[in-house]
This record gives structure tokens, sequence and C-alpha cells, in this order.
């Protein structure tokens, strides 16, 4: 996984994934604390993708995000990737 920052997206709930791992999630990662675990982990690249329904409905269930992005993969939506 290359140093950059995937967050998932799930309608009002989102995860920051960093080396695979989930650092963050919330309803919103605000752009201050987006900022500064960027300066933490010295990541100058960001990506946005977006669950598909089946893996809505399992983050629902659970009440929180994977924790894995390598977890969270087989739900992200086709063509998803910004």
């Amino acid at each position: 996984m290359e140093n950059k920052f995937i967050i998932v997206v799930l309608d009002d709930w989102e995860g920051l994934y960093y080396k695979n791992e989930l650092i963050s999630e919330g309803h919103e990662i605000r752009s201050k604390e987006l900022v500064g675990l960027m300066k933490q982990h010295k990541v100058s690249d960001v990506n946005y993708e977006y669950l598909n329904q089946e893996g809505e409905n399992i983050v629902q269930a659970c009440g929180s995000m994977f924790i894995t992005y390598e977890e969270a993969k087989p739900y992200l939506e086709e063509g998803g990737y910004v």
C-alpha cells in the first residue's frame, strides 16, 4: 500500500485508513484533523472510496467501519475511486 490516506465513505460516516489500518472514523473527517494527520504521517495524497450497499449494511450492523482497508475492499463501489 502506498504512503497515502484512503477515506472510505458510507452515507454520513467516514473511515480514514493509513497503511491498511483504520486510524480515524466519524461523521466527517474534518480538514483540520486530516491536515494534522497528513503532517504527522508525512502523507501528501488522499483518495476517497465509497462502500456499496452490502458494505453499508455490514458497517451499520457493526456500528463501526472495517478495522482494515483490506476488509473493506470487497465492498467498495466500482469506479468509486477519487
